[in-house]
């Protein structure tokens, strides 16, 4: 497998890759459940869509985004999955560990804003703000979103009616 270290490497990155493809479903349902037509939910979907993806750090960076919108930056689930995404396959550098992981390799031909040997993982933290220890305080936090977009979903259905009497 590329780059995966092992077999639960591999099914963590699925497991978070599927939530966030729920998390992107069930926020396009919400969407649809509240909102009067489905043109105008496909309209919100990129909007919103296209604002999650801006604000998820890598690019720009984490630690470039203003700091007016680092809340947004906390907020998307996109960050939470991208960073545990990236931590999974270029942040496990472990300290007992015989340095052969992707993320204990030294970066070659870095620009010269970085220290000399920076490594991968160090690198991650330092632009991108994504820790391999975060990975699945990272995946708690989608799964909160999913319960929230699902409770929200059946308030629409509930209360929201766009029948014309």
């Amino acid at each position: 497998m590329v780059s995966f270290s092992g077999v639960q490497d591999f099914f963590a990155y699925w497991l978070n890759l599927s939530a966030l493809v729920v998390v992107q479903a069930y926020f396009g349902q919400l969407l649809a459940y509240s909102l009067p037509s489905l043109e105008v939910a496909s309209v919100f979907t990129v909007v919103i869509g296209s604002t999650c993806t801006l604000f998820t750090g890598f690019n720009p960076p984490a630690g470039a985004i203003p700091q007016g919108y680092q809340w947004l930056h906390h907020l998307v689930p996109h960050k939470r999955t991208f960073a545990s995404l990236s931590a999974i396959v270029f942040g496990d550098c472990p300290s007992d560990g015989d340095g052969s992981q992707l993320g204990c390799q030294s970066m070659s031909n870095s620009p010269p804003s970085l220290p000399e040997g920076v490594t991968v993982k160090e690198y991650l933290e330092s632009v991108f703000e994504v820790k391999h220890s975060e990975i699945w305080s990272n995946f708690a936090i989608v799964v909160i979103w999913i319960v929230a977009l699902r409770l929200l979903a059946l308030a629409a259905l509930r209360f929201i009616n766009h029948q014309k009497r």
